[in-house]
C-alpha cells in the first residue's frame, strides 16, 4: 500500500508559492463577522479596525465581508444598534424585576447600567464612539435607528416621567434634560468602574469599590424627593 503525505495531498501549491491561509466556511457569515469585528475592536480599538483585518481574522477572503455589509461604517452602526438593543433589554428587565415605587425602579436601572457596562465593555466602547455615531448620521436609510428595540434612552425618559408623576423628581423639569443628566451620571460612573479608577481610589482610602458604589447609590437615592 502506497503511503502518501497527507499535507501534500490536501494543500495546493500554486507555482511553487506558499499556500494561502486556510479559509473557513461559516454557516452564518454575517454573525461570525460581527463577532470577530467586536473582538478586533476590543483588541486594537476603533482606529485599528478595517475590513481587511476583519476578513483575515475571520479566515475568509477580503471580498467576503462585502456580501453582508457595504463598508466598515455599516458594521459599526450594526454593532452600535446591537449594543443599544442589549442595553434596553437590561434596563427594562431591571425595571420590571424591581418591586416598589418609581424611585426604586429608577435606581435599579442605574445599577443595571453598571452591570451592562461591566459585562459588555466592548459594546459600550462602540455605542458611544464618535466613529459609530458619525457613521449612523451618514447613512441614508436610518429607519433602524428609530426603532423602539434600539431606543435605550427612551426607557430612561419613561422612567423619569414616572418619577415626576410620583413626585420624586421635579414635575416641571424638562424630561429630556433630566434623563440626560441621569444617563451622563451613571455612564461616567460605568467608565470609571471599567477603567478600575473607583476600585483603586477606594482601596487607597482603605475602602472597596463595592462600598464606594453603595455609598454613591445611597446618595443618589437621598437626592430624590420622598
Amino acid at each position: 500500500m502506497e503511503l502518501r503525505n497527507v499535507d501534500t495531498v490536501n494543500i495546493k501549491v500554486n507555482n511553487g508559492r506558499m499556500p494561502e491561509k486556510k479559509r473557513y466556511h461559516h454557516p452564518d457569515l454575517r454573525q461570525a463577522l460581527l463577532g470577530e469585528a467586536m473582538k478586533l475592536i476590543d483588541e486594537e480599538g476603533l482606529r485599528g479596525f478595517s475590513l481587511r483585518k476583519l476578513a483575515e481574522r475571520a479566515g475568509v477572503s477580503r471580498a467576503a465581508p462585502y456580501r453582508h455589509f457595504e463598508d466598515k461604517d455599516q458594521i459599526l452602526v450594526t454593532l452600535m444598534l446591537e449594543g443599544h438593543r442589549r442595553l434596553r433589554i437590561a434596563l427594562v428587565a431591571a425595571r420590571d424585576r424591581r418591586k416598589g415605587n418609581a424611585k426604586e425602579k429608577y435606581l435599579a436601572m442605574g445599577r443595571a447600567y453598571l452591570d451592562f457596562a461591566r459585562g459588555n465593555p466592548e459594546y459600550l466602547r462602540v455605542m458611544f464612539s464618535r466613529e459609530a455615531m458619525t457613521a449612523a448620521a451618514g447613512l441614508k436609510d436610518r429607519q433602524d435607528v428609530q426603532q423602539e428595540d434600539y431606543d435605550s434612552f427612551g426607557v430612561v425618559e419613561a422612567m423619569v416621567r414616572d418619577c415626576q408623576k410620583e413626585g420624586t423628581l421635579p414635575r416641571t423639569a424638562d424630561v429630556g434634560a433630566v434623563a440626560l443628566l441621569a444617563w451622563a451620571e451613571v455612564h461616567g460612573l460605568a467608565l470609571l468602574c471599567n477603567e478600575g479608577v473607583i476600585a483603586k481610589m477606594s482601596e487607597s482610602r482603605g475602602g472597596s469599590e463595592h462600598r464606594t458604589l453603595e455609598a454613591i447609590f445611597a446618595f443618589m437615592k437621598a437626592r430624590l424627593r420622598k
